[in-house]
């Protein structure tokens, strides 16, 4: 496991999200994919009652784009400020190059130090652990986004993968500086279960099975196997890491104000927030219109949390994480 926990604080402007004009029901799911099933099975299955996905020439870049570009006009954030810009994705506008380096011009910035993290549903998380860590060692600020789109990756004949995806991104600004800050960054802590590490892939399109040598159409698109067992394994990994990291801060679940968890699917999230004990009241659920948005989904969250919901100052906030491959992220955030 990879814990941080700085010496010096470290604090977060924002997250601002973003998510695509087009809003996608779950009845135009089914007839996006031309069958009969009622909406309400949707709903009933994940507890998404809608999403939204981008539009055909929109790419991750400019997802990215968007929801930085909302933070930094929002808090009016001077560019030379920004040292390095820290994007998790899993759905980069090409194989190579990364996207990162094409968000600096979308933002007119540039000499910025760029990275992207692969880190699927722990995307957001990973990206702040990473930056706090960079902030703690450098002082410099930087700037984390998370951004998905998994519309275009979608099965017209897979309705568990099809209906419970949607696209979406979030940004903040992660400093040694105070001023205007929303959270002040306490810890963190990185693990990963690597018997998950294929139930969720994208089979083909990698060094593995590259394009050109591929024989199955279906490959090109997102799969998740296993059903029950990635149920399982994602409630385990994402209430143990949240309990080790609380551990580590010799904290328990009550001391916790809220929880944001990955918007994996409704019943995932219940399932968590039951096996660690926690109130339900206290847990920020947005699946419902996001549907799961896989890295960018807890950035969304936390800016619907501090937005939306009743944040007050002093308040303990809890980010937790996983999925693809196994990856987990879990993070404690204080409110200002």
């Amino acid at each position: 496991m990879s814990f941080l926990r700085p010496t010096e604080p470290v604090y977060l402007l924002g997250p601002k999200s973003w998510l695509p004009e087009r809003v996608v029901t779950n009845q135009d799911v089914l007839d996006w994919m031309g069958t009969r099933a009622r909406p309400s099975w949707i709903t009933h299955r994940t507890g998404v009652e809608q999403r939204r996905w981008v539009a055909e020439e929109q790419a991750c870049s400019d997802v990215a784009a968007a929801a930085a570009s909302r933070l930094l006009e929002d808090y009016r954030i001077d560019r030379e400020r920004i040292a390095q810009l820290l994007l998790a994705t899993v759905s980069g506008d090409y194989p190579t190059p990364p996207t990162s380096p094409l968000v600096l011009p979308k933002l007119g910035l540039d000499r910025v130090g760029v990275l992207d993290l692969s880190a699927a549903c722990a995307g957001f998380t990973s990206a702040v652990h990473m930056g706090a860590a960079l902030t703690a060692a450098t002082g410099s600020d930087q700037l984390v986004i998370a951004a998905d789109i998994r519309s275009k990756f979608l099965n017209r004949e897979d309705l568990a993968t099809t209906a419970l995806f949607g696209d979406g991104g979030a940004s903040c600004l992660v400093s040694r500086l105070p001023e205007q800050a929303d959270f002040q960054f306490v810890a963190s802590e990185l693990a990963a279960d690597p018997s998950m590490a294929d139930i969720i892939a994208i089979r083909a399109g990698g060094s593995r099975l590259p394009h050109h040598q591929n024989p199955d159409p279906t490959k090109v698109f997102l799969k998740m196997e296993h059903g029950a067992t990635l149920f399982m394994k994602g409630v385990d990994n994402m209430s143990n890491g949240a309990t080790s990291l609380l551990r580590r801060l010799e904290m328990t679940v009550d001391d916790v104000d809220w929880f944001v968890p990955h918007q994996a699917n409704l019943h995932l999230i219940r399932a968590v927030t039951d096996k660690l004990g926690a109130d339900r009241a206290k847990v920020v659920e947005t699946v419902q219109f996001t549907g799961n948005t896989s890295g960018a989904s807890v950035g969304i969250a936390l800016s619907h949390l501090k937005e939306h919901l009743p944040l007050r100052p002093g308040q303990s906030v809890l980010l937790i994480s996983a999925g693809a491959g196994g990856a987990s992220a879990c993070a404690l955030l204080r409110s200002l």
